[in-house]
């Protein structure tokens, strides 16, 4: 048998083959590069005396301050002190800090201080 008697006796033959290689690419990901997973996230603060970049670190539950100029380490905040990090948010002048369960903790800066903490 040759390839256009099989397509002319199973018309449907063509749309499942396209449809199982359309799934391959899908489910398989085949081709596609897949990023890894963000466990850190980063925000630059500045005003007039500072210029800082911080970064919430997931897996290790900790907020670092970096110089933003010089790349160098300026302040380790730990679990304790803003808790379970993982992610920061800015807005209107205020930094967030949001756990992993939702809970928003707002730091005052430039003294890295909790000023409050909102539940969602």
């Amino acid at each position: 048998m040759n390839i256009a008697t099989i397509v002319r006796t199973h018309p449907w033959l063509p749309s499942a083959g396209m449809l199982a290689g359309l799934l391959l690419i899908v489910l398989g990901g085949f081709g596609v590069a897949h990023p890894q997973p963000v466990s850190a996230s980063l925000l630059r603060w500045h005003d007039t005396s500072h210029d800082w970049v911080l970064v919430a670190d997931d897996q290790d539950n900790q907020l670092t301050v970096y110089d933003a100029a010089s790349g160098q380490p300026l302040q380790r905040l730990d679990a304790k002190a803003v808790g379970d990090v993982a992610a920061l948010a800015q807005r209107d002048g205020r930094l967030y800090v949001i756990e992993d369960d939702g809970t928003r903790k707002e730091l005052k800066l430039p003294q890295l201080q909790t000023v409050a903490a909102n539940v969602p």
